[in-house]
């Protein structure tokens, strides 16, 4: 079998809802045009935002799947009569689901449906009806929710907090520090809006918000269940960051109301305080063996100083199958910890508040004993703690020092890109420009340049590479006229442009600017050591890309050594140098090495960013390429698919990143035999690509490359040839005369003449590939291997078996010397010796090396694969030739 290079393409370096409720309608016979239904809907949106209709059970039953974070409450119209059972089974299983309403006209049908499940709360004549109890269950089930509990442990080391709790303190610490103008708060009104715009009723409740917020103190304002209240209390219940930016002037008013009431107490006197909570049963089960770990509420705290209040909360609970009852007792002794509190006897919208104590964000509490009350529900002793998880405390402190700006929005903007919020941070960034007065002219263009230079860093990571180099440039003329030619901030502007070149495929000028930089660094009286880790890496990127290895190996070796002595070993800005390693051996074929650095960069990134994070993506995307390389297609598919969960999850995906992910799923299933698949992500990919890149980019070619590759599975050869003959242009154009990727391209369009019979010319273009192949500087020798392989394939073809032979040995040898036991390329390999061996009359060696190709065809494919089946009926052939003739 001709081999071909497929090059792969390796990366280098959410909003949630905003209520936790939602109304189903289910009906099989809906009319929205009907004035009775028109009238029912109208009535639930103006209880609720969230509501949704369909008219088919198995689509309700998909969308269910996609609930998440939010409380169902099903309201179904009794026109099902065939299909109680299914239903009544969906609504079993569907732990979503709050509470079922019956909607009939027919009140005797009740019997179909009592006593199948508990979370049928009966058949209602009216719609009326039916609202006024979820309304009063929605009311209910606020007072249970608010501000949520995160479960913050991690396994079972009972010390670690979630990193989410890093980011949502982070976070809220600049909040507190920003002083709002009239203008930001407009803004939160206006965001409000926005959302409520088909409501009437919180429309109207927000204008009243705005006109009489001065009247009354934040903590009234929040106890009151308006619809800001909603919004900041599902912001902090859920982490949603944009939303905690909107509501950012309430959450700093509320918490500086918390902070004057508890001035005032008097801190030596100890206190318990009561919380009910609800927890699914599954959640439980892990929450019972962390007895002495941390427990932590990442928004405001309301607890009561009555247990029987608390309890009633818990005890609600019983009232589903699948939820747990707790009844927290909290142990306050204010002495130890300094987490502010205050008593809302006065201050609550509510005159009679229930006794009700609230707590700033981010409190932690130490888990103590745990003792079984009833059926279904549980008393569970907290102790308020300053303690924290050490690792965290110490990653804390670093990125707070990464994010410190010269004013609160810069840190917030900053703060966003560590987030991978581009987009969120451009608006902050511009925001920036705009209030930044021009009074003080040279600190002015300072924040200005430094501010464009930010905007254009957004740019640069979401690979919209025009715009970022728009921006830099725009920085640098400003720094260009107001400062010294060896300034560190035209250092820092050129280190970006250079970068940005590098993305372009134009090495030369990315090498010049990057050393330009290194000047700088290297001259500067405050030398930062640190500084010179990106420049030294980034150099090291630019070698890479041109295939220069062992320069490239140097400078990530340079960048390592300052950044293992300068920071802790689990801090975040180590994954950089990890995946320079794990790129650099990837490419050098030394796959265990890669996945070593690629492994510590996960361990890392798991404990220190938020789950959908771009950098685990581009991680997964790595590990995936890694796997792929070694043969093991199924592994590597899972982490690709992992890495395009995260990205479509993304606000601003990097649609760079997005085309690499398409390309590199789109080579497995090139790989596995799946051609049409495999052509449907090479298009997505290349469709990505030319609206990004321009028309000579490197990265273009290998697109062009890889769908020539499966026309040429696919036997579609003229196909095929026009596309490697666009590799072979643009690549010829852009990357020295002895890169890899010419050798590959040549290696490539051999195989394509092999195919069609034209073996001199194939002989030819695999000779060139060896040429380029021995003249580079390093030498991947699993491509050798591959071009060996096909010179073989050529030479049989030509009935030359003796030459076909040794060319096929020099193949096997590579591979058994740098590929798993089991990868395919072996079983392929071993399959052609075998055929040749056939051919020169060796039937006993040819059964041998066809017995071994079927058994890793096997192990890696599976039994029912079309490689193995083919290849065993191949073997079976074989053994008939050595059984003796009668």
């Amino acid at each position: 079998m001709t081999k071909y290079t497929s090059i792969n393409k390796s990366i280098i370096n959410s909003s949630s809802a905003t209520e936790n409720y939602i109304i189903i309608w289910l009906d099989s016979d809906i009319n929205h045009t009907n004035e009775n239904t028109k009238n029912s809907f109208h009535s639930i949106k103006h209880m609720i935002n969230s509501f949704e209709t369909f008219n088919n059970i198995d689509e309700c039953s998909n969308y269910f799947k996609t609930i998440n974070n939010e409380q169902i409450f099903l309201i179904i119209v009794d026109s099902f009569d065939q299909q109680h059972s299914h239903l009544n089974n969906l609504i079993k299983e569907t732990i979503q689901i709050n509470s079922v309403y019956i909607f009939s006209n027919d009140p005797l049908k009740e019997k179909s449906w009592e006593d199948e499940s508990k979370k049928i709360k009966g058949i209602f004549t009216e719609i009326k009806s039916i609202i006024n109890v979820i309304e009063q269950n929605i009311n209910s089930s606020k007072q249970k929710y608010s501000t949520t509990s995160i479960i913050s442990m991690v396994d079972m080391n009972f010390d670690e907090l979630h990193p989410s709790y890093m980011y949502s303190k982070l976070l809220i610490e600049i909040i507190l520090k920003i002083n709002y103008d009239n203008k930001a708060k407009k803004d939160s009104f206006d965001y409000c809006r926005k959302y409520y715009a088909d409501d009437n009723v919180m429309l109207k409740a927000i204008d009243e918000f705005e006109q009489d917020y001065q009247n009354h103190s934040p903590i009234w304002w929040y106890t009151k269940e308006s619809s800001i209240y909603i919004l900041l209390k599902n912001a902090l219940m859920t982490d949603n960051i944009d939303m905690m930016i909107k509501m950012g002037f309430f959450i700093r008013d509320v918490h500086q109301n918390i902070k004057t009431i508890y001035s005032q107490i008097d801190r030596t006197v100890k206190f318990i305080v009561y919380r009910g909570h609800e927890m699914l049963d599954v959640d439980f089960d892990k929450f019972i063996k962390y007895k002495g770990g941390l427990f932590s509420f990442h928004g405001f705290l309301s607890t009561s100083t009555n247990q029987e209040t608390a309890l009633n909360f818990a005890n609600t609970a019983k009232l589903y199958d699948n939820k747990i009852g707790i009844l927290f007792e909290m142990n306050i002794d204010p002495l130890m910890c300094s987490i502010p509190f205050a008593s809302l006897d006065k201050t609550s919208y509510y005159l009679e508040a229930e006794n009700e104590v609230l707590f700033a964000t981010h409190s932690i509490f130490r888990i103590g004993d745990m003792n079984q009350i009833d059926d279904r529900l549980w008393k569970v002793n907290l102790t308020l703690t300053c303690d924290m998880d050490e690792q965290l405390k110490i990653l804390t402190y670093h990125i707070r020092n990464e994010i410190q700006g010269i004013t609160p929005w810069h840190s917030l903007a900053t703060f966003l890109y560590k987030m991978g919020k581009y987009d969120e941070a451009i608006e902050i960034f511009n925001r920036i420009v705009e209030v930044t007065n021009d009074n003080d002219n040279e600190k002015f263009m300072t924040t200005l340049s430094s501010t464009y230079n930010n905007i254009g860093l957004m740019y640069d990571s979401m690979g919209n590479y025009s715009d970022a180099l728009s921006w830099y440039e725009k920085a640098l003329e400003i720094q260009s006229n107001s400062l010294p030619s060896d300034h560190p901030s035209l250092a820092t502007v050129y280190d970006n442009i250079g970068m940005v070149y590098r993305s372009l495929g134009d090495y030369t000028t990315a090498l010049s600017y990057c050393e330009k930089t290194l000047e700088i660094r290297l001259k500067s009286s405050s030398l930062d050591q640190i500084s010179l880790t990106n420049v030294y890496s980034n150099i090291g990127m630019v070698y890479e890309s041109k295939g220069d290895y062992s320069n490239a190996l140097s400078y990530y070796e340079k960048a390592y050594e300052i950044q293992k002595s300068s920071f802790p070993l689990d801090h975040p800005s180590l994954t950089l140098s990890y995946n320079n390693f794990g790129g650099i051996y990837s490419l050098m074929g030394n796959y265990s090495n890669a996945l070593l650095y690629y492994t510590k960069i996960i361990e890392i990134q798991e404990k220190s960013l938020p789950s959908y994070h771009p950098s685990l993506a581009f991680t997964y995307n790595n590990i995936a390429h890694v796997y792929q390389l070694m043969g093991k297609y199924t592994i590597s598919l899972s982490y690709y698919e992992e890495s395009l969960k995260i990205q479509d999850k993304i606000s601003s995906p990097n649609q760079l990143s997005l085309a690499s992910t398409y390309n590199n799923i789109g080579l497995i299933h090139r790989f596995i035999g799946n051609y049409p698949i495999a052509l449907s992500y090479f298009e997505k990919t290349l469709l990505i690509e030319e609206k990004s890149l321009k028309s000579d980019h490197p990265s273009l070619a290998l697109t062009f490359n890889n769908l020539g590759t499966v026309y040429q599975s696919m036997k579609e050869y003229s196909t095929a040839l026009l596309y490697y003959k666009k590799t072979l242009e643009i690549w010829q154009k852009t990357l020295p005369s002895n890169h890899s990727s010419l050798a590959a391209i040549h290696n490539n369009m051999g195989s394509i003449f092999d195919s069609m019979d034209d073996y001199k010319q194939a002989l030819s273009y695999y000779e060139k590939s060896i040429e380029i192949q021995q003249a580079s500087s390093f030498t991947n020798h699993l491509d050798l291997a591959s071009t060996y392989n096909n010179i073989g394939e050529a030479y049989r073809s030509m009935k030359d078996y003796p030459n076909a032979l040794s060319y096929y040995q020099k193949t096997l040898e590579i591979e058994q010397k740098y590929l798993s036991s089991t990868n395919p390329s072996l079983a392929f390999t071993m399959s052609n010796m075998a055929v040749a061996l056939e051919a020169n009359n060796q039937y006993e060696e040819a059964y041998e090396y066809a017995e071994r190709a079927v058994d890793i065809f096997c192990q890696a494919f599976g039994p029912n694969h079309s490689q193995t089946i083919v290849n065993q009926k191949y073997c079976d052939q074989l053994r008939q030739k050595l059984l003796p003739v009668n």
